[in-house]
């Protein structure tokens, strides 16, 4: 099988030849530069490495990397300001401006991500300084390297399309200011849905551009909102119910609509979430990722058994933050073999770590996931 058939495959529920492999598909399943870094050096490899993603210091895996771990997947990401950013200095900082007019830094001393500085939306009081904000509206221009990733599918790997930005909820956070956002949420809800509406059309503008230049030609869109902690939801099932939801259901199924039958919705949703998995299936996503069995209530064999026929497990392969950080090359390879039998049979799964593999972990204890992924496979 090629990658693309093998995923496909296993996306309609069916075992294929072997349980695929992601390593830098989406900016959620990547690896930073730091530890891809010593990853090359392990391979015996010196070159400067590219970073994919600004804002999480992801690197771009190399074609000769990807044959060697026979990953599967291919990371489609538009040229949006966190992979192309015009980055400035002030103070002790790095900094740039995304297309939502949302400022990111990095402290130019020990920094090793961008995190949010500012919330354009700080200071909105009503519904009309919502809609006088100076919305995006995604261009042709975006879709270059997009093209040019599409033109280099000679491999067969299954290209996994980014989203324009971050995920409806998320955004709103970032451009009200979480702490002020979750307050309208309760406090102000004409002023928080009009700021989710107004996310909701930039993003369905994106779909229609994706529709216009490469309809029949991509699988899967990669969209997320980190909606829990590890203990519990953020907000509560029935507000998402009430805000959220809805704009989930209108992009997916405007998405599936136009982009094919052969299409399918990524979503990536970090912590507790067992209790929206009922919601994220109604609302028309097909794969959930990182699948964080570390949080509360996100046991393996009780989310194959209650999900494992109507939604596909994308992640959920190690641990990061415990196992594939402080575990011996032992504890890391009894827990990837034991999720991976859990999770593939009757098909539904793709391998990957749980979130993007970061600078501090081992460079062994990557190899042996990865070796212990090759076993099982």
């Amino acid at each position: 099988m090629t990658s693309e058939e093998r995923i496909l495959k296993t996306l309609s529920h069916q075992e294929p030849d072997n349980v695929p492999f992601d390593l830098g598909g989406t900016i959620v399943t990547g690896i930073t530069k730091g530890i891809y870094s010593r990853l090359l050096e392990y391979r015996g490899l010196t070159r400067e490495v590219r970073v994919l993603d600004y804002v999480q210091q992801l690197a771009q895996i190399d074609e000769d990397v990807a044959c060697w771990l026979e990953i599967d997947t291919k990371c489609g990401f538009p040229g949006i300001s966190r992979k192309n950013p015009l980055i400035k200095e002030e103070g002790n900082y790095f900094y740039f401006e995304d297309e939502w007019g949302i400022r990111w830094g990095m402290p130019k001393s020990g920094g090793l991500y961008f995190d949010v500085i500012s919330n354009p939306l700080a200071k909105a009081e009503n519904i009309d300084d919502v809609e006088k904000y100076p919305w995006p509206d995604p261009g042709a221009e975006i879709l270059k390297d997009l093209e040019e990733e599409i033109g280099r599918q000679n491999q067969k790997k299954i290209l996994i399309v980014e989203s324009f930005g971050s995920g409806i909820f998320e955004t709103a956070l970032r451009l009200r200011g979480y702490e002020q956002f979750l307050i309208d949420l309760t406090l102000a809800p004409g002023l928080a849905e009009a700021i989710l509406e107004q996310i909701l059309e930039v993003k369905l503008r994106y779909i229609d551009l994706l529709n216009q230049n490469f309809k029949g030609k991509i699988h899967i869109l990669r969209e997320g909102d980190d909606l829990a902690t590890q203990q519990s939801l953020l907000i509560s099932k029935e507000m998402y119910q009430r805000f959220i939801k809805p704009k989930h259901r209108q992009l997916f199924e405007y998405a599936k609509k136009l982009l094919g039958p052969s299409f399918y919705i990524f979503f990536h949703s970090c912590g507790a979430v067992y209790d929206l998995i009922p919601d994220f299936i109604e609302a028309g996503i097909d794969i959930l990722n990182p699948v964080q069995l570390s949080a509360s209530k996100m046991n393996p064999e009780k989310l194959k058994r209650d999900f494992g026929k109507l939604i596909t497990f994308w992640g959920g392969g190690v641990d990061t933050q415990g196992t594939l950080l402080r575990g011996s090359k032992d504890d890391v390879r009894e827990e990837v073999k034991r999720n991976i039998e859990i999770f593939a049979p009757g098909g539904g799964y793709v391998f990957a770590a749980v979130h993007n593999i970061q600078d501090d972990i081992p460079v062994e204890n990557l190899v042996t996931m990865w070796e212990a992924w090759k076993s099982k496979s």
